[in-house]
């Protein structure tokens, strides 16, 4: 959930954008995001989270925290950016991606196809 729902501020399409971005992230990863805990069984906050992966994609190495349910078949270039993309889709609502500018970047990350698991 948007934290917008929370803080009661006016509802906008910004609040869609979040919600696609964790719901990207959970398909790159393979799980639900919002139950991530950590290793004191404590739940961690989506902005906890996101802090991590920011750490993560600056270092160009996402393949650990791709779905392990794929086996390697996936491009790790295309991971790496639709986990940019889902933490772009996190940021507060005034730096927010439209869903217009989502697509884009998806699409555009699509015409990466030379991974063996494509062939």
């Amino acid at each position: 959930m948007a934290p917008e729902w929370a803080l009661n501020v006016p509802i906008n399409a910004k609040v869609d954008v979040y919600s696609y971005g964790i719901v990207l992230l959970e398909m790159v990863v393979g799980c639900r995001v919002c139950d991530q805990t950590t290793a004191g069984g404590e739940r961690l906050e989506i902005s906890q989270i996101a802090q991590a992966l920011r750490q993560v994609v600056a270092s160009g190495d996402v393949v650990p925290l791709v779905d392990g349910r794929l086996q390697g078949q996936f491009n790790p270039r295309q991971a790496l950016q639709m986990v940019r993309i889902s933490l772009s889709c996190m940021e507060d609502r005034a730096n927010r991606p439209t869903m217009d500018d989502v697509a884009k970047d998806l699409t555009a990350c699509d015409d990466e196809d030379e991974h063996p698991a494509y062939k």
